[in-house]
């Protein structure tokens, strides 16, 4: 019988550590010393394997002199690293084939398949391997966050920063295992481009993103509950009732002059039937990141006058392009929330970025660049995905300014794209009128939309503005 062709459909999705292991300079060691380095490889492959099988670790692969590794716990492979260093930094090589070996960890889920693994977790372990050096271990803020077990007193983790890796559209955070034996000139990581190395006039650290406040549990629970096919408003009404502060502020919102609603809406469950799941979500967010998200000294009501100005133009471009309007007024709320981590995590310098954008001819993107080194897209969609929203929420937030990478969900990105230039250029001066319809043009042409489209939705956007204004005074 002929062996059945097995795909990745087949394969089974499962959380693990990636542990890769890899010889710095082997090709050239190989070449100029083949016997002293077919001795060391020997012994390289002892000691990795009894690093290995002490901390349970699975080898799955192995290329040449390379260790693909798993294991279940990334504390043990935490330790496994520590130990490979510590044990081939005591070897006596020979001076002639002298082995330092480069160590890469991620945790992720992967597809496992036929005994090996896939994905987009593999993908990022091999590209954070090939920006580390022999005798260094990283590792990414994804296996850092899940360790459990302290580190022995003379060991730490260093915060390396982001680090830009090759395919990858966003960068990502690196620590780096610091231990008895590491050689001084290793504390530095990826002198070769990868790390973002324009240096920030105000350095916001990427462990600032990750300590972002999550949103009320009573407002995650209530977003399950809305994002569940099964629940009814009913359900809604049951969770969101137990913070009545929250609760006035959705039926405030609901009732001001943006939604139009002729009969006041007296509870939450006739929110949820009159204005529809997805509308409430929004609302929702929109209220708690209000609260949860505050300055000393910044004004946001003009960020939350644009984002609710993007999601009213996202909800009437929705007509057109067969989008749900609810899904589309949502996207378009949290589109720039980005900018919001930004302004709370980083008040004073984020100042500096309003000002430089309005004394030099510099985009959002290019000021955050100089800023931070990284965009409010790109923290974004970090927060995005900490909050769990679904996947077009996620794709609009990180690809609204480029909406051509978004990949599968380019056309989503797209619409809030335009939505979001359509928001800045009904209420703005000619230059930036100028500006935003060179934008819209490539937009409308990716979506495929009669010219005509633009000019009407400035319209309208123009013609809402009271209505704009009053869910902002709502949510204040």
């Amino acid at each position: 019988m002929a062996q059945a062709h097995l795909s990745l459909g087949d394969a089974s999705l499962i959380t693990v550590t990636f542990l890769f292991t890899d010889i710095e300079g082997s090709t050239g060691l190989w070449e100029r010393q083949p016997e002293a380095m077919r001795l060391a490889l020997q012994r390289h492959n002892v000691l990795l394997a009894q690093a290995i099988a002490q901390h349970h670790g699975y080898v799955f692969k192995t290329v040449g002199d390379a260790f693909c590794v798993t294991f279940d716990d990334p504390a043990q492979a935490l330790a496994t690293a520590r130990r490979i260093q510590h044990d081939l930094g005591r070897e006596p090589w020979p001076e002639q084939a002298r082995l330092r070996v480069r160590v890469a960890l991620h945790t992720g889920p992967a597809y496992l398949c036929e005994g090996d693994y896939f994905g987009t977790t593999v993908n990022r372990c091999a590209r954070l391997l090939a920006v580390t050096r022999g005798g260094q271990t990283l590792l990414t803020s994804a296996t850092q966050a899940l360790l459990n077990e302290p580190l022995p007193p003379e060991c730490s983790l260093r915060d390396s920063g982001m680090l830009r890796l090759r395919d990858l559209p966003h960068p990502i955070h690196v620590y780096q295992l610091v231990h008895p034996g590491l050689a001084p000139e290793l504390l530095h990581v990826a002198d070769d481009g990868a790390k973002l190395t324009a240096q920030p006039l105000a350095r916001l650290r990427p462990i600032d993103i990750y300590e972002v406040p999550t949103l009320p549990a009573i407002v995650m629970q209530a977003l399950h509950v809305l994002q569940d096919p099964d629940s009814d408003a009913k359900a809604v009404q049951r969770v969101i009732i137990n913070d009545p502060a929250i609760s006035a502020k959705i039926l405030r919102v609901a009732n001001s002059a943006f939604f139009g609603r002729s009969r006041r809406v007296a509870t939450i469950a006739e929110a949820v039937s009159v204005l529809g799941f997805t509308n409430v979500q929004g609302i929702l967010i929109s209220v708690s990141a209000f609260d949860a998200f505050r300055t000393k000294r910044l004004n946001l009501l003009d960020f939350w006058k644009h984002s609710i100005a993007t999601a009213t133009a996202a909800r009437f471009l929705s007509r057109s392009l067969a989008v749900p309007p609810e899904q589309a007024f949502m996207a378009g709320l949290l589109h720039d929330i980005g900018k919001l981590i930004f302004a709370v995590q980083a008040e004073g310098a984020y100042q500096r970025l309003l000002d430089l954008r309005q004394k030099t001819a510099m985009s959002s993107l290019q000021a955050e660049r100089t800023l931070f080194e990284f965009t409010h897209p790109e923290v974004g969609e970090m927060v995005a995905e900490r909050w769990d929203l679904p996947a077009p929420y996620i794709a609009a937030i990180a690809y609204h300014h480029h909406a051509a990478e978004a990949g599968e969900q380019q056309t989503f990105a797209a619409h809030i794209g335009l939505a979001n230039e359509a928001a800045k250029a009904a209420f703005a001066a000619d230059g930036a009128l100028a500006q935003s319809d060179e934008e819209s043009s490539a937009l409308l042409a990716l979506l495929a939309l009669d010219a005509e489209q633009w000019p009407a939705c400035l319209q309208y956007l123009r013609q809402e503005e009271q209505n704009i204004a009053a869910f902002v005074g709502a949510i204040h």
